[in-house]
């Protein structure tokens, strides 16, 4: 009895002694900077059907997804053409960072539909029909 009695006094003790976590990815909301958002172009170049295309272009403030793997993630929504020609409306596209390295990327992630994340217009991203 002692034992848990002693157990059950240090375990109160340190409850108070935590440190403050977030209580949701939302909370580590930062704005994406210019970096970022040259990588992000750079990739749509790459990875975007007709990236010329892109239009209505908005860049979500930077999340940290995985502490302890050091990973970010970011959100991107944009209207681009498709492999027919027509433009397939606004896709939410999460993009997944490593110390500012992209390491993949989901279409469609519910995620990126948070109300509590904050976007920017992606005029940068939008720009590439100017090239």
């Amino acid at each position: 009895m002692k034992k848990f009695m002693i157990i059950a006094a240090i375990g109160a003790v340190t409850a108070g002694c935590q440190t403050a976590v977030p209580q949701s990815v939302a909370d580590t909301q930062r704005p994406p900077s210019k970096a970022l958002r040259a990588t992000i172009v750079t990739a749509a170049r790459d990875f975007v059907l007709d990236p010329y295309s892109i239009r209505d272009a908005e860049i979500s403030n930077v999340v940290l997804f995985n502490a302890q793997a050091r990973i970010e993630a970011v959100c991107v929504k944009a209207n681009a053409k498709n492999g027919y020609g027509g433009y397939s409306g606004r896709q939410a596209t999460s993009v997944s960072l490593r110390d500012g390295i992209i390491l993949g990327a989901t279409t469609n992630d519910v995620r990126c539909l948070d109300p509590r994340l904050g976007y920017h217009p992606f005029k940068e991203l939008e720009n590439l029909k100017n090239l």
